[in-house]
């Protein structure tokens, strides 16, 4: 296959990317749980305590965002670039089509006229032999 691996690398690439984001999806659930727990549980947790856990998950989550919109880029690149290797590869499978078929009908022409060149050979009852090239 042209510029990488098969199906079954995808595949498995398609898979990593699932489980890394579950991961992920999982730690930041804790951590929100973390912070809620916490947060009832700690009488000595302060408001500006609340506001600076509030703004880091904001940041993780605008980072995780950011990580997120980079991955569907690249994904969407891969995505064109192998759309364009499909359209590539059907165009080259039409024309492959178009020449097998006139290679075979080729073929019958070719045929036809040795058959038409042998009849002319056995009505003429030449003495001269013809030479004629075979294929």
């Amino acid at each position: 296959m042209v510029g990488g691996r098969g199906g079954a690398g995808r595949r498995q690439e398609r898979q990593a990317l699932m489980v890394a984001f579950a991961v992920a999806l999982l730690m930041g659930t804790a951590v929100y749980f973390r912070i809620w727990a916490r947060q009832s549980s700690d009488p000595s947790f302060t408001i500006d305590d609340r506001e600076e856990l509030r703004r880091q998950f904001e940041q993780a989550n605008l980072e995780a965002m950011d990580e997120s919109a980079e991955w569907r880029m690249k994904y969407d690149k891969e995505l064109e670039k192998n759309r364009q290797l499909q359209d590539e590869l059907s165009k080259v499978k039409a024309s492959l089509t178009g020449t097998a078929r006139r290679l075979e009908l080729l073929q019958k022409d070719n045929e036809m006229w040795k058959r038409q060149t042998e009849s002319l050979k056995q009505q003429c009852n030449c003495s001269l032999p013809l030479k004629t090239t075979q294929d």
